[in-house]
């Protein structure tokens, strides 16, 4: 016998049922909402986005913006960019030993912000300088600069008759490119000031190259 949709009135001759609703209909009534726009910062300089913390927007970043404004129960996720602002993110849902996709589109809206490092670096802050010194000093200087890039900022690059200064935003991201670079820097220490009653060092490598 045929079956008719208590909702839109569709008959079980020309759409699947699920219970007493047909699919578009049962689709309906699972609890699953998602907002229209979502905002989140984003740095004016940079271009770097904050959900928990400053960083590129990436996947794992949009899948973090999902689960945070996303109300009801999933099985799992995509997120999928369709230009422009515009996203979709497909959720996978169970009932019982079927499985329905629930589409919803949003809108990521930027606000603009500055983020603390670009904070930082347009003030002129820094925590170590990276001194490059020898008969090479441009290329290594240049091979420094790259391994910095999205580890942390620099405030200042000096150009010097006896080599190259580089005041870095933090020393350990300054510690770790140079041990990547493999590079075997003379370190010393400067007190600049003192800090919730804490000495405070800016730090200083000195690389001959």
């Amino acid at each position: 016998m045929e079956r008719v949709c208590p909702r839109c009135g569709a008959l079980s001759g020309s759409k699947k049922f699920f219970g007493d609703f047909c699919e578009n209909c049962y689709l309906d009534t699972i609890n699953l909402k998602f907002p229209m726009r979502v905002e989140i910062q984003t740095c004016k300089m940079c271009g770097k986005v904050r959900v928990s913390k400053w960083e590129e927007l990436n996947k794992a970043n949009l899948e973090s913006i999902v689960k945070k404004n996303v109300e009801g129960n999933y099985d799992s996720f995509q997120v999928s960019h369709l230009g422009g602002d515009q996203y979709e993110v497909t959720f996978l849902v169970s009932r019982g030993s079927n499985y329905f996709e629930v589409k919803k589109r949003f809108s990521l809206k930027m606000n603009k912000s500055i983020c603390e490092d670009c904070s930082r670096a347009t003030s002129g802050y820094y925590e170590a300088i990276i001194q490059v010194r020898g008969k090479n000093t441009q290329r290594w200087a240049e091979k420094i600069m790259r391994e910095l890039r999205g580890r942390t900022f620099v405030s200042k690059y000096l150009e010097l008759d006896e080599g190259i200064d580089i005041y870095v935003g933090s020393k350990k991201e300054a510690a770790e490119a140079l041990c990547v670079l493999k590079c075997k820097p003379s370190i010393s220490d400067k007190l600049y000031g003192v800090k919730d009653g804490r000495r405070v060092y800016r730090r200083t490598y000195c690389v001959r190259v």
